[in-house]
């Protein structure tokens, strides 16, 4: 009899909250809690849960409009609680997603770009900010336009537009230093030369806060191909894995990096392996160290971490894991993975494919297929820490 009607409280309890005819009622219980205490409950929801909230809610609106909450909710945030983004680049015009990287409930939410094109790529993220950019074609001419946002804010920071000519390979970079605490944008250009099979490079700086792009002086090494997104940034840094120079008839590969408050670049000592190849490496970040995966061979790979920063002798291989099936496909066999980040639970969330997400445990040698409704078919991933800071306030801009 007891047992009974504890179901039946537990069935109605439920079906209340569920009813659609009871979120109105829902609404003004929160709009009528003390705006303290509601900016209190809000502050310890994750960041998916918010934006549900803000759409459904006036008073959720309001409250996440306040501008109490958006330093509550930073201290209370966790650089082990990332949320994902995901740009998925397979359909007719690019789309942005967000998803929690943990808990029960992964259901993927559509972020709308801050300017809509059919051309348009991931440039980078740090501090609660996406920097992406714009093809834009009129006629002859090619330029990009780069814009620097909170996607969960909204607003948007416009960096000056770059000319292209069509024979050029261009590359960009963002970040952040701490030291000078300044947000910069790299852009790497290279130019053909006629009568060399080498190629030109040309680097410029773009300070946010300041009004044009800068040529800098400093270039990498010569056989360095750095016209490619960078792979990692740490410590101000942004970093590549790429040809340094030839021994013999064979190139010679390193890590290389931009420092953003130097704005230079410079080699950085690689793991202890007997052959260096850039091809059977690629650089993440781990509990906030720069990490490389290596590729031993088919399927196997390890992942080694630099405990302290420009050390050789920190480098570390920290975890070994084989070969990764899902559904029994072969394909995940040579698929080399992207290492997104460390779960708190101590497990490694990687990317196959461009599609899958797979958690690895380490102590069990397991791999698990992460399920989430919705998931493109293929994406790039990338940790992000969220913010509830607007694009200008982050960056110290004058509002």
């Amino acid at each position: 009899m007891t047992h009974g009607c504890r179901e039946g409280r537990k069935k109605k309890r439920v079906n209340h909250a569920d009813d659609p005819s009871n979120r109105a009622m829902v609404q003004i219980d929160l709009h009528l809690l003390p705006r303290e205490i509601l900016l209190e409950v809000l502050s310890r929801l994750p960041i998916t849960s918010m934006m549900d909230f803000k759409t459904t809610s006036h008073a959720g609106y309001d409250s996440i409009a306040d501008p109490r909450l958006p330093p509550m909710f930073r201290n209370r945030v966790s650089e082990s609680d990332p949320c994902l983004i995901l740009f998925n680049y397979d359909s007719p015009a690019p789309r942005v997603y967000f998803v929690d990287s943990e808990g029960c409930n992964r259901r993927i939410r559509k972020i709308d770009p801050p300017q809509h094109s059919e051309v348009y790529n991931l440039v980078g993220s740090c501090n609660g900010l996406l920097c992406v950019s714009f093809l834009i074609i009129g006629g002859s001419s090619v330029s990009r336009s780069l814009l620097i946002y909170n996607p969960f804010v909204g607003d948007a920071v416009s960096v000056p537009p770059t000319d292209r000519l069509l024979d050029q390979r261009e590359a960009f970079g963002f970040g952040f230093h701490p030291r000078t605490g300044e947000f910069k944008v790299i852009r790497i250009v290279s130019f053909a030369l006629e009568l060399e099979e080498v190629e030109e490079l040309m680097v410029q700086v773009f300070t946010v806060g300041t009004t044009k792009w800068r040529d800098i002086v400093a270039t990498p090494p010569r056989l360095a191909d750095v016209i490619g997104p960078p792979e990692a940034l740490v410590e101000g840094s942004l970093h590549w894995v790429t040809v340094v120079g030839m021994e013999g008839v064979g190139p010679i590969s390193g890590i290389i990096s931009f420092n953003l408050a130097d704005e230079v670049f410079e080699e950085i000592p690689h793991p202890p392996c007997q052959r260096f190849v850039s091809r059977r490496y690629r650089l993440s970040v781990l509990n906030g160290c720069l990490s490389a995966v290596r590729l031993v061979e088919i399927g196997h790979f390890d992942i080694w971490v630099m405990k302290q920063y420009h050390v050789k002798e920190s480098w570390v291989k920290q975890f070994s894991f084989d070969p990764y099936f899902a559904g029994g496909s072969p394909s995940y066999l040579i698929s080399f993975p992207e290492v997104i980040f460390a779960l708190k639970n101590g497990e490694i969330l990687l990317q196959y494919n461009y599609s899958s997400l797979v958690s690895y445990d380490p102590v069990e040698n397991r791999f698990k297929t992460l399920q989430t409704s919705g998931l493109p078919n293929e994406f790039q991933t990338l940790p992000f820490l969220p913010s509830l800071f607007s694009a200008k306030a982050t960056m110290n801009l004058q509002l």
